[in-house]
């Protein structure tokens, strides 16, 4: 199998994952009474939550980064700005990654 279908086969085994993780935190969230930070500390200090939130964040990331880069492919194709375009996103990728890994460092080690 090439890579296309290795993603193609990701993304059909990961939407119903996100689906119900996003549930998930959609109904935790909900029953949060006070949004203060101290609740949400205590809900992200949870090993179950954050490991749950993070699986959440991972699958989305790497979801959306199939769609984004297909997409790209799609109408940016041996165009001159292609590579400049995925350059872009790949950094904005990285952003978004190592806030995430920031944001479980904080919560763990704090």
């Amino acid at each position: 199998m090439n890579i296309e279908t290795y993603k193609w086969i990701y993304q059909r085994i990961s939407t119903p994952i996100i689906l119900i993780l996003s549930f998930w935190l959609i109904y935790n969230i909900f029953h949060i009474r006070d949004y203060n930070y101290e609740t949400i500390y205590i809900f992200f200090k949870n090993y179950i939550n954050l490991f749950l939130f993070i699986i959440l964040f991972v699958l989305s990331l790497i979801h959306t980064a199939i769609e984004v880069f297909h997409s790209i492919d799609d109408y940016f194709l041996k165009t001159k700005n292609e590579n400049l375009i995925k350059y872009f996103v790949k950094i904005l990728y990285l952003i978004i990654l190592l806030s995430i890994i920031i944001f479980v460092y904080k919560i763990i080690l704090f």
